[in-house]
């Protein structure tokens, strides 16, 4: 009996090492207007005896868990926007779930002021290109994500009982 405490006791004593397998979906709409389904998800697993961290089809040896991994939207000639992490052509529009939570790219042509007419919504607010790209950071944790934040757009203000663009 003693010795299956021991066994137990020494099993329970290991760290338990975080891992996640995170999958994303979306689709995405090219200019010419043809809607294409993808998948880009995150995990942090280990195999061989070393930890992988994987964004879509990438992956690297990592030490632990990154602190974080950046989308970039990059907007050129305000009238396209580039997200090279799901395909190598402009897009007109997105959307993209991954572990509860929602981002959505719209265009909006009534928008004249600023940079391009393009809108990313996420967790009821509404951004806009500001400076440069703009990106969509996934902050981690042991977990999984722990956060997003938006960075390089505007805030733009809610308008009340103002639904999303389709």
């Amino acid at each position: 009996m003693k010795i299956i405490i021991v066994v137990f006791s020494l099993l329970m004593s290991f760290p338990v090492f975080a891992q996640f397998q995170l999958t994303g979906k979306g689709t995405y709409t090219l200019l010419d207007g043809k809607t294409v389904p993808f998948q880009h998800g995150f995990s942090y697993i280990r195999k061989e005896g070393q930890y992988h961290f994987s964004v879509g089809k990438q992956s690297l040896t990592v030490n632990s868990v990154p602190q974080k991994y950046s989308l970039a939207l990059i907007l050129q000639n305000d009238d396209e926007v580039w997200v090279p992490d799901f395909v190598n052509a402009p897009l007109r529009r997105f959307e993209y779930e991954i572990s509860g939570f929602s981002l959505k790219l719209t265009q909006e042509p009534d928008i004249k002021d600023g940079r391009g007419n393009f809108i990313l919504h996420y967790d009821g607010g509404r951004y806009r290109f500001n400076r440069g790209p703009g990106q969509v950071n996934f902050i981690f944790n042991e977990d999984g994500i722990e956060r997003v934040e938006i960075k390089g757009m505007f805030k733009l203000p809610n308008i009340p009982n103002q639904a999303e663009p389709e």
